[in-house]
């Protein structure tokens, strides 16, 4: 059975994945970060391709990333991300230190790894991401669910839709698709009620997703939503508080 909890997360966590060819250094880094609280491992990888891969359906907030990676390397691989987002680099080359500094790494460290320099550098992220009053998503609302026999946090603000599918409900984000099984009416109550309001016994909507609408449709990225006549008033009532 699937299984969503409503969580705001105040206190800042970093989903993070680990990046680098040497099995053996990859756990021993793995064995330190598990002590760190703040932090929560989302999965690891020898090469930068399988990483990538991964990053393109699940986002993370930190990366530990080694420089020396079959394929293509850890500067190539920079690269190549499409979102934003924390990079630890690892490498005992002065020279890479120098690069990770320029492109405004977050941190760059050389092995052997201890637990007081990487909880250092994770307290410096933190700490400037809290002075960057930064509103993404470690701060955003989310409701977490059990997808593919794993716990998967979803951000509200990245659902487009959710639609009544028999018992389940069909969660439409920005990347990926969902199936959960609730009702309407019980997920509607995992969702902040200023942002998402049910315009049909078939679909909740997000207001921020709506580009423009019609007395019967709600026009959200190249889809058109049916809005009911009994849901119309509430719609419209919604869509004036935002």
């Amino acid at each position: 059975m699937f299984i969503f909890e409503q969580q705001i997360f105040i206190v800042m966590l970093l989903n993070y994945i680990i990046v680098g060819p040497n099995s053996l250094q990859r756990l021993h880094l793995s064995q330190l970060l598990k002590k760190i609280k703040p932090l929560q491992f989302k999965a690891e990888f020898s090469n930068a391709l399988e990483a990538q891969n991964f990053l393109n359906y699940t986002p993370v907030d930190l990366i530990f990333l080694s420089v020396d990676l079959p394929v293509y390397n850890g500067f190539d691989f920079i690269t190549k991300l499409k979102d934003p987002m924390e990079i630890i680099l690892l490498t005992d080359n002065p020279k890479d230190a120098l690069k990770a500094f320029e492109l405004n790494l977050s941190d760059c460290i050389s092995p052997p790894y201890t637990l007081s320099r990487l909880e250092n550098s994770v307290a410096r992220i933190l700490e400037n991401l809290k002075l960057k009053g930064q509103n993404n998503s470690l701060t955003e609302h989310a409701i977490e669910i059990k997808h593919n026999l794993k716990n998967e946090k979803v951000y509200t603000n990245n659902i487009k839709w959710v639609e009544a599918m028999g018992d389940y409900v069909k969660i439409i984000t920005e990347t990926k698709k969902y199936l959960v099984l609730s009702t309407m009416k019980d997920f509607l109550t995992k969702l902040p009620d200023k942002q998402f309001v049910r315009v049909h016994k078939s679909f909740i909507i997000n207001l921020k997703k709506v580009s423009h609408y019609s007395a019967s449709t709600a026009h959200i990225e190249g889809i058109d939503i049916p809005i009911s006549r009994n849901q119309k008033k509430q719609f419209r009532l919604s869509v004036s508080r935002n």
